[in-house]
């Protein structure tokens, strides 16, 4: 962390070498295949964040500069031990408010599928059961019992995320990396929906039916998935007060996703 904030801006980029056969990450790489998940969006992400935060960028976070960063993490393994990643792990890239960046990597389960983003290609109905097989396991989504407030560290990724943290607490949820199969739904002070503790979110809604997920202008994170498949027409941006905290129906299915495990499916689990 910087000696001179007491945070950094945060991206995690997931990197597999079954990311290499897919085509539209390599087209996300400037038309060269990457083990990388949407690593140009990271850098996009970071570089948007640190003007935001007024904040120093440094001359190597490009594309480039970075990915010889990843390249350099993900061989010589977790800081601090001699261990060696295998084909995935999960990249951590720091930058502090001088314009240092700092890039380490830990080991991940392989991705289950080789496109990660394949469950976004299904629209359920409320009366399904279970969605298809996407890989895995779908999430029981809780909704928060109090507002976050929206703020710079909800709109840009930071090493400061005790709000997140908070509303995972309030389910007994334990924090990241540990796995689990709960998450916790977020609002803001205006009971906007915005987004999960650690993922974006999208919901069925609208007439034809199709994906929906938060405005940025509720002050959700603009995660590189989101982006993604907001480019792809996959899913489409809520309208102004579109997507509330009473709209939130129990059991709907909804889809979640980050820039570690792709698309996930998840359904809402309201409070008895």
């Amino acid at each position: 962390m910087s000696p001179t904030a007491d945070y950094d801006l945060l991206s995690t980029v997931r990197r597999d070498a079954q990311l290499l056969g897919v085509s539209w990450n390599t087209d996300a790489h400037a038309g060269t295949p990457s083990p990388y998940l949407l690593l140009a969006y990271h850098c996009d992400r970071l570089v948007e964040a640190a003007t935001i935060h007024k904040w120093s960028i440094p001359a190597n976070l490009t594309l480039s500069g970075l990915e010889d960063l990843c390249n350099y993490a993900s061989r010589t393994g977790v800081q601090g031990s001699q261990a060696r990643m295998g084909d995935s792990c999960r990249i951590r890239i720091l930058l502090s408010r001088t314009g240092a960046l700092s890039v380490t990597a830990s080991p991940t389960a392989p991705l289950p599928l080789p496109d990660p983003m394949v469950a976004s290609l299904w629209l359920p109905s409320y009366s399904d059961r279970e969605p298809p097989y996407f890989g895995l396991q779908p999430l029981v989504v809780h909704v928060d019992t109090v507002p976050t407030p929206s703020d710079v560290f909800t709109r840009t990724k930071t090493t400061r995320r005790d709000h997140y943290m908070a509303a995972r607490a309030r389910f007994n949820i334990p924090p990241p990396p540990t796995t689990s199969l709960l998450e916790v739904l977020l609002y803001n002070e205006d009971e906007d929906v915005t987004e999960t503790s650690i993922r974006n979110i999208a919901f069925v809604r609208g007439s034809p039916p199709c994906w929906v997920t938060p405005s940025a202008s509720t002050g959700c994170l603009p995660g590189v998935v989101r982006r993604w498949l907001l480019e792809q027409g996959r899913v489409r941006e809520a309208g102004e007060g579109e997507m509330k905290r009473s709209d939130i129906l129990d059991g709907e299915y909804v889809l979640t996703f980050n820039g570690v495990e792709g698309c996930r499916m998840g359904r809402i689990r309201l409070a008895q």
